[in-house]
């Protein structure tokens, strides 16, 4: 059972979560976060101190697709416990947070979108991921407006409730259309699974109706495809790590197709032909959040390997790029979904608690 945050600015403020010192892990029955080996505390910290060097003076991050880079990396410096104003990243994340409420604020509904409209729901999923991991870790922190984020988080919230489709999913767009697909489905699920959990509303049927068209985008080989829409059946190991990782966090833990999902995941195992996916970086933090929710052998088996081949990826050469990871999207998305994966067994961000 993953451990749910109190939501903060609820009248007196809360303390800040009690965090666990590095090495020492918080239960027997989690994987502990002496599975950071020396190596991949190093990774992370010359990753993050990477991202934080490519953080420009307005908060944001990324050539392309700000939103969501911005508010991946802002996680990863949450990872790392840092909250807005406080830890060795908390200027980080306050210049992030900030980036990402102004960017809510020019939308009286609460879209969160770059003026030419590239990540839509997607980047907005991602921010409001951000927003509410944030808000779930930040109680009490002086000189954050817990009231604008709350309000902001709430407006973020009903957009993506206000896009579902019909069939349960999510597509592209702001608006309720007849399109929808699997990743910005899983996005959205994860967005607003989070907001709940920091003790924002979403009515159960919301969530309920998205886990079912995740369910239904299985395949009998446990692949899940792309789209339920006729001529876009699809699959990719991409997309069945972002389906079961959302399945097993949703809640669905019984769900008949989790078991072949996993097995299906299994024969993808990091060290293969994966290394050179085109979406590499995205399927590799889904699969390590499906395997750890999926607990026992499964994470124990699969979190050293891809921490290693990870570790094997990063750019360690004196220069500027020092602590990055290269691949789709550019570095500073690559450095944040890599950092992502070497942070789980920290468990300080909250959907990083089981």
């Amino acid at each position: 059972m993953r451990r749910l945050l109190l939501p903060l600015f609820l009248g007196a403020a809360l303390p800040l979560l009690a965090l666990a010192a590095p090495g020492v892990p918080a239960d027997k029955d989690d994987p502990g976060i002496e599975e950071l080996s020396q190596p991949a505390i190093d990774a992370v910290d010359t990753g993050l101190a990477f991202l934080a060097t490519r953080q420009r003076p307005n908060g944001s991050l990324g050539a392309d697709f700000e939103i969501a880079i911005t508010s991946l990396a802002g996680l990863s410096f949450l990872a790392d416990g840092s909250v807005p104003g406080r830890g060795k990243y908390g200027e980080n994340v306050r210049k992030a947070l900030d980036f990402i409420l102004g960017q809510s604020q020019k939308s009286v509904r609460g879209e969160i979108r770059e003026t030419d409209n590239h990540s839509r729901m997607h980047g907005h999923g991602y921010a409001t991921l951000f927003l509410a991991e944030a808000y779930g870790m930040s109680g009490g922190v002086p000189g954050l407006d817990g009231k604008l984020l709350h309000r902001r988080l709430q407006l973020a919230v009903q957009v993506i409730r206000e896009a579902q489709t019909k069939d349960g999913g999510w597509g592209y767009d702001f608006r309720h259309v007849e399109f929808d697909e699997a990743s910005v489905t899983v996005c959205a699920v994860q967005a607003l699974r989070a907001a709940r959990d920091a003790g924002i509303a979403v009515p159960k049927k919301v969530i309920d109706d998205a886990l079912e068209y995740v369910r239904r985008c299985a395949k009998n080989d446990g692949s899940f495809m792309y789209s339920l829409k006729a001529g876009i059946g699809r699959s990719s190991f991409a997309l069945t790590a972002a389906a079961i990782s959302v399945l097993v966090y949703g809640g669905d833990y019984s769900a008949p197709q989790i078991q072949p999902g996993l097995d299906y995941m299994a024969s993808h195992r990091p060290g293969g032909v994966r290394n050179d996916s085109q979406h590499y970086f995205y399927e590799s933090y889904y699969a390590a959040l499906a395997m750890y929710y999926a607990g026992g052998t499964h994470w124990s088996s699969w979190y050293p390997v891809i921490r290693d081949e990870l570790l094997a990826r990063q750019d360690l050469r004196q220069g500027r790029d020092r602590g990055a990871w290269s691949g789709e999207y550019g570095q500073e998305y690559c450095t944040a979904f890599a950092t992502l994966i070497l942070q789980i067994p920290k468990r300080y961000l909250p959907i990083f608690q089981r």
